[in-house]
């Protein structure tokens, strides 16, 4: 491997917003509430497989009973 003819990599600039620290939000509750919500939802989502799935084992069931 020849390593002539490599270039060398710039240094990173600290002021880079790619690189700078993240300032840490502050929590005004919204938080909570999205997570409730989003729990909920796949809660329901869940339910509403399950429910589903049910029904298509039944359906398969009464096919199979038929034939």
């Amino acid at each position: 491997m020849d390593l002539s003819t490599t270039r060398p990599q710039p240094p990173r600039n600290q002021g880079d917003s790619t690189f700078s620290k993240k300032k840490k939000k502050i929590s005004d509750g919204s938080d909570h509430i999205s997570s409730t919500l989003f729990t909920d939802a796949a809660t329901l989502l869940a339910e509403n497989i399950r429910t589903i799935g049910l029904e298509i084992s039944r359906s398969i069931a009464s096919e199979v009973l038929i034939k």
